[in-house]
C-alpha cells in the first residue's frame, strides 16, 4: 500500500482569513514554533486570524535543525497539551517542527515567512549537527496539514533567500528529468516528473521580474507564479516521485562544494545548486537547454563560473569532486559519472559564452 499527498495551501496577501477554519477542527489549543524574524513579520496578521483558539505553547525553535533543538521542544510540557503545531519560518525551523509534530504525532501547518526551499510541504525533514554540518533526512509519517504563503511577508524578505530559491528550484526539473531517463516509471513518479516543469518554466519566464519586485517588496502575479514553483511545485514533485529522483548531479556537487568549510558561509544552498544546474546540463549535453538556464543566471547573477563561488580553475578541486561522486545523489543516474568527467565538465562551463 503507498499513501500520497498532494501539498494543501493558502497564498496570497490576506491568506491568514483563513487559517483558523483550517486549523480549528484538528482542535483548539495551539503550539507555535517560530524563527524570531519570522514570527515578528507574521505575528500582528496572524494572531487577528488566530482569535478564539488558545495558544498554549509559544517557542523559538533554536537556530539549527538539530536533534538538540527538537529534543528540548519534545520535552515541553505545554507543547504536550497542544492539539496541533503552527510552525513559522524558513526551511530549518519548518524542518525542526515537522520532525517534533510526527514524534508527538501531532498536525502540523506551516507558514513560510520566505522562499527558497519546499520544506513548508514536504514529508522529509533535513536535519544537521549542532555545528550545522548534515546529519540525516528524516522522514515523516505524513506531510504537513496545510501551508499558508503570504506573499507580502515574502516580498519583504531579504531577497538573496528567493534569488537563491529560484536557483535550487529549478535543479528540480532538470535532475529529476535526468535521474529517470532510462526508466519505466509508475504513476507517481511520472506525474511528479511532468509536475517538474512547473519547477522550471516560470522561473525562465518570470523569475527576473518575480526578483526585481523582491528587491522594491512589491506583490505582483510573477511573484505569486514562482513562490509556487519553489515552494508548491518543487513540493509536489518531493512528495511524489521515488526518492531515487529527486536529486542528480548538481546536488551531489553541491555537497561536495561543502567540503569548503567556508562554501556555506559565503554562499547560500540553491546558489552553489544553481551553479551544479550547468554543469549537469553540459555533461549531459543538454546544449538548448543549457543556453537558457545560462541566460537565467545571468541575468539575476546566479552563478555561471567558478569565480562566482570564488573558487579558481588552476584548483585541483580533488577534495570537492572525490566527495562528489560518492555521493548518494548519483546512486541513481541514467550512466556513470566520474570524478574525469565533471572536471572536464568544469573547464568547458568556464569557456562557455552562452
Amino acid at each position: 500500500m503507498k499513501d500520497n499527498y498532494l501539498p494543501r495551501y493558502t497564498i496570497g496577501t490576506d491568506c491568514f482569513k483563513a487559517i483558523k477554519g483550517i486549523v480549528s477542527p484538528f482542535g483548539n489549543k495551539v503550539s507555535l514554533i517560530y524563527g524570531e524574524k519570522a514570527y515578528a513579520a507574521v505575528k500582528d496578521k496572524l494572531l487577528k486570524e488566530l482569535d478564539g483558539l488558545e495558544i498554549v505553547h509559544e517557542e523559538i525553535y533554536g537556530k539549527e535543525a538539530s536533534y538538540t533543538n527538537i529534543d528540548r521542544l519534545l520535552e515541553n510540557a505545554d507543547l504536550k497539551k497542544a492539539d496541533l503545531i503552527i510552525a513559522i519560518g524558513g526551511g530549518k525551523c519548518l524542518d525542526v517542527a515537522k520532525t517534533v509534530g510526527d514524534k508527538l504525532d501531532k498536525p502540523v501547518f506551516t507558514v513560510a515567512s520566505i522562499a527558497s526551499t519546499c520544506a513548508a510541504v514536504t514529508k522529509i525533514a533535513i536535519l544537521h549537527n549542532d555545528d550545522g554540518s548534515f546529519k540525516e533526512i528524516y522522514r515523516l509519517k505524513t506531510p504537513p496539514v496545510h501551508c499558508f504563503i503570504d506573499s507580502e511577508v515574502i516580498a519583504k524578505a531579504p531577497a538573496e533567500y528567493f534569488w537563491a530559491g529560484m536557483g535550487d528550484t529549478m535543479a528540480k526539473h532538470v535532475e529529476c528529468v535526468f535521474s529517470a531517463k532510462n526508466d519505466v516509471l509508475d504513476f507517481e513518479s511520472e506525474f511528479g516528473r511532468t509536475i517538474s516543469i512547473l519547477c522550471y518554466e516560470p522561473i525562465i519566464q518570470s523569475g527576473l521580474k518575480a526578483y526585481n519586485d523582491v528587491k522594491t517588496h512589491q506583490v505582483s502575479q510573477e511573484l505569486e507564479e514562482v513562490i509556487k514553483s519553489i515552494i508548491i511545485a518543487t513540493g509536489t514533485v518531493s512528495i511524489s516521485v521515488h526518492p531515487d529522483y529527486n536529486s542528480a548531479l548538481a546536488h551531489a556537487l553541491y555537497y561536495g562544494m561543502t567540503k569548503r568549510e567556508w562554501m556555506e558561509r559565503k554562499h547560500l544552498h540553491g546558489e552553489i545548486v544553481s551553479y551544479g544546474t550547468l554543469v549537469q546540463l553540459l555533461i549531459d549535453e543538454q546544449f538548448e537547454e543549457l543556453r537558457r538556464v545560462y541566460a537565467f543566471n545571468k541575468s539575476v547573477g546566479l552563478p555561471v563560473c567558478l569565480k562566482d563561488l570564488d573558487l579558481e580553475q588552476s584548483d585541483p578541486l580533488d577534495d570537492i569532486l572525490d566527495a562528489t561522486i560518492v555521493n548518494q545523489e548519483l546512486d541513481h543516474i541514467p550512466y556513470p559519472i566520474t570524478k574525469e568527467m565533471v572536471r572536464n565538465t568544469i573547464d568547458k562551463l568556464e569557456d562557455y559564452k552562452g
